[in-house]
């Protein structure tokens, strides 16, 4: 009888043990789905796609709204993944140290043979693992100038890293963390010299393959073969069909093209459902290797946390019209990805938004405050646009009473055309960033420019031919 209570009562706990869990787990389902919803509203994301996995299971994948085309976003849909590429760079460059074939620590020099770098005074050579934590010398800017520039032949890794040579350093290697899409262009140009395939190649070969992941491509013509579409940039938060910027030598740093349910199988990868590297290289893998911040590192291709209570691996990424987030915690044995198809320079933190409160909800089982979209530095920039326009006006039939109007003219329309001339290198001065990577991740923000840029040429005419003008006007 007492077998019998005691077994009855166990039954008892264990079923209301497990039905609380269940719960637990379809309220944490809810919270997750409203809270996006309402984030991607808030947003104005035309498309994303969220896949969760926990213990080895997919607890969650949702998809919401359209792709470019009007498709609806599916769990096979592609979406250019961004930076989120450097973790599978970093993970291929890993595995041909495991063949014997790479040393982290040797100069990159030992493959590639053809580049060449100035090293002003610095005494380090640039080693391998200097371009995986980003600690190469090779400046943010300087990776810019060669990122995002639409090749798409097969050789486009080898002719974005011809431009590349001859880069200046602007520290010793080794020293300080600067974040440059170089620095993963040059290891996808080691990857192809040290394997002897396309770096594409390479990647289906050995890494996604062997992951099953095979809706994921680092190759425009295969992207487009499994159905890519380019995704939306933006004016002022509305969402505008972006033009195709898919970049074949951005692949190794931000263009490889994946899908939420192949990104599960990278998750699972890494959260120990691996047999890609063996202990002593996934443990370099996924390491801290240079201090950021607080308790925050950048490792090889991963930005990390190291907090004894909170440590967790993430990166995230984006091209012009897309933004991905993805997400480990080993400890705990979870890990997400959220894709989405739009981006902006005032959208950069709404995926990061998005991530931390998903990580409220599975942790905390605590539901975020959404936080609204800013476009202050957008309409700040219109509002200053328009009062120097109204200014302008007022200056120019001011001055037609002005008896010193061609002396006074001619200095105020040097001025404007100074302005004119100056505004985008000053810009590129103070953003630390190229016009083009301007153009293509603020698109509004550099078409309001280009009006400002046309207002001083035009003002700058008006003011040096203003006497002319008036005594036309004056005849007719």
């Amino acid at each position: 009888m007492k077998k019998f209570l005691s077994f009855f009562i166990s039954s008892i706990l264990w079923v209301s043990i497990s039905s609380a869990a269940y719960g637990q787990e379809n309220d944490q389902k809810s919270q997750i789905q409203q809270f996006v919803n309402e984030s991607i509203n808030e947003y104005q994301i035309p498309g994303a796609s969220l896949a969760i996995v926990k213990e080895g299971k997919v607890v969650f994948q949702e998809n919401w709204g359209v792709q470019s085309d009007g498709k609806r976003i599916t769990n096979n849909t592609l979406f250019t993944i961004g930076s989120i590429s450097k973790p599978i760079t970093s993970l291929a460059i890993m595995k041909l140290v495991q063949e014997g074939k790479i040393n982290l620590d040797e100069s990159i020099y030992s493959y590639l043979h053809s580049f060449n770098y100035e090293k002003e005074n610095f005494e380090n050579e640039i080693t391998v693992r200097h371009l995986l934590s980003h600690t190469s010398g090779i400046s943010s800017k300087d990776g810019l100038e060669v990122a995002d520039l639409t090749l798409r032949e097969k050789d486009s890794i080898k002719k974005a890293t011809e431009i590349l040579n001859g880069v200046v350093l602007n520290h010793e290697p080794g020293s300080i963390h600067q974040y440059s899409a170089a620095n993963y262009l040059l290891l996808g140009r080691i990857i192809e010299e040290v394997s002897g395939f396309q770096f594409p190649e390479y990647i289906r070969k050995e890494i996604t393959s062997k992951l099953g992941m095979d809706h994921t491509v680092a190759d425009y013509r295969q992207a487009i073969k499994l159905g890519y579409t380019p995704g939306y940039q933006a004016w002022f938060g509305k969402p505008i069909k972006s033009v195709n910027h898919f970049d074949n030598s951005g692949v190794p740093y931000g263009y490889i093209a994946s899908t939420s349910s192949d990104m599960i199988k990278f998750i699972k990868f890494l959260l120990g459902n691996q047999k890609l590297l063996d202990q002593k290289n996934f443990k370099e893998y996924t390491s801290p290797q240079v201090h950021r911040k607080e308790e925050f590192y950048y490792g090889l291709g991963w930005r990390i946390s190291t907090s004894r209570q909170d440590s967790y691996l993430f990166h995230g990424g984006e091209t012009p019209d897309s933004r991905a987030e993805l997400f480990i915690h080993p400890s705990k044995q979870y890990g997400f990805i959220l894709l989405t198809n739009k981006n902006n320079i005032s959208d950069v933190m709404h995926t990061t938004y998005i991530r931390e409160g998903i990580r409220n909800i599975i942790e905390r089982n605590r539901v975020s405050h959404i936080i609204p979209a800013d476009y202050k530095l957008q309409w700040i920039t219109l509002l200053t646009i328009i009062i120097f326009t109204f200014f302008s006006f007022w200056l120019v039939f001011h001055l037609r009473k002005h008896k010193l109007i061609t002396f006074v003219n001619r200095i105020l329309g040097s001025i404007y055309l100074v302005l004119a001339l100056t505004i985008i290198p000053i810009l590129e001065l103070i953003v630390d960033s190229p016009c083009r990577t301007i153009s293509l991740y603020g698109s509004d923000i550099a078409i309001l420019i280009k009006c400002f840029i046309a207002i001083c040429v035009v003002f700058s005419i008006v003011l040096f031919l203003q006497d002319k003008i008036i005594k036309f006007v004056k005849k007719v």
